[in-house]
């Protein structure tokens, strides 16, 4: 099986297994040696059926130009697949259930991309990889984790509540070509 029909087979058991739920599964090629994960898709999302095209996916996309990179540079997923929502409809941060039930299946999807840098945008991204901590103290770190190498990130809609962590955000993914480098 390519690479592709391993992201058929995994987006399939998840269509399947949430029947029920708007789903979006992933942006980019599977053939990018970065991957990008971040949380739960929001409003924006459901609506276009791919990660990160909200407010935070403008932002990322712009810092990632300034940074000289494109979006399809990067092969893009969440760690849950769908958007968790309160009673009025609005975003609710996934739960650590949410996060675990969702946990084979973003292994399963970095294991079939194999790429040689994971980023993770914020903390629910973070702990969805089995990687403890606050994110505050986390990120601009680079963890190895089942042989990968994870760059933890803020998540773009942390700079979007608070301009000031923005430098950060730029900093830590300002790091990429670096570590690429190093993986070569």
């Amino acid at each position: 099986m390519d690479k592709n029909q391993k992201l058929e087979y995994i987006w399939a058991a998840i269509k399947k297994a949430y029947p029920n739920r708007v789903l979006v599964f992933n942006d980019g090629s599977p053939d990018s040696a970065i991957m990008m994960i971040g949380e739960a898709p929001g409003v924006e999302e459901e609506r276009q059926g791919k990660p990160f095209v909200g407010r935070a996916g403008r932002l990322l996309n712009a810092t990632l130009e300034l940074l000289g990179w494109q979006r399809s540079d990067f092969y893009i997923s969440n760690i849950v697949k769908y958007r968790p929502r309160d009673e009025s409809g609005g975003n609710l941060t996934p739960t650590p259930e949410e996060i675990e039930k969702f946990r084979p299946s973003i292994e399963k999807e970095i294991e079939a991309v194999g790429p040689k840098l994971v980023v993770v945008l914020g903390r629910i991204a973070m702990n969805g990889l089995g990687i403890e901590g606050n994110i505050s103290d986390q990120r601009g770190k680079v963890v190895e984790k089942n042989n990968r190498r994870i760059l933890i990130v803020y998540h773009p809609a942390a700079i979007l509540r608070n301009i000031n962590l923005e430098p950060y955000f730029r900093e830590d993914l300002g790091k990429m070509s670096e570590l690429l480098r190093q993986s070569d």
